[in-house]
This record gives C-alpha cells, structure tokens and sequence, in this order.
C-alpha cells in the first residue's frame, strides 16, 4: 500500500513537472526579449539624442552667423570683423 502511495505521489509530481515546463519556459524567453528590447531601446535613444544634440548645434551656429551679419548689414561690424568672427565660429 504504502509502494502505491508513493508510486502515484511521483507520477502526479512528473505529471506536475511536464505540465509546468512550457509555461516557465515561455516565461524565461520572454525575460529575454524584455531584456534585449531594453538593450535595442537604449541604443537607438542614445542615437537619437546624439542626433538632436547636432541638430541644435547646426541651429544655434546658423543663427549666430545670422545675428553677425545683421551687425555687418546695420554697420556695427566692418567685413574684416564679420569675417574674423564667422571663421571664428565655423572653426
């Protein structure tokens, strides 16, 4: 009797397993994909603000090359000077 007992714990404990293995497998490979999405997500945000900051580098230099030459165009700065301080900025 006591051979039985034990005998059907150990078949409903592999039964348990058998059932169990798909969904924790599943589980881990979704673990796994959150994971990489993560890695990939950093990534292209990092290039993405690497992109902006250029972008607002590009802006902020035009418009400074605008403001020297409304100086130039009312008389405040002679070409020399529009010229020294374009060069100035470009390099």
């Amino acid at each position: 009797m006591t051979y039985l007992v034990v005998g059907i714990c150990l078949f409903l404990l592999i039964i348990v397993i058998y059932i169990s293995a798909k969904p924790i497998s599943m589980g881990i490979e979704a673990r796994r994909n959150i994971k990489d999405n993560t890695e990939n997500d950093e990534f292209n945000t990092q290039n993405i603000t690497e992109s902006n900051e250029e972008v607002l580098k590009k802006q902020s230099l035009s418009s400074e090359i605008m403001k020297l030459n409304d100086l130039k165009n009312k008389g405040i700065l002679t070409k020399e000077e529009y010229e020294k301080a374009k060069d100035k900025l470009l390099n």
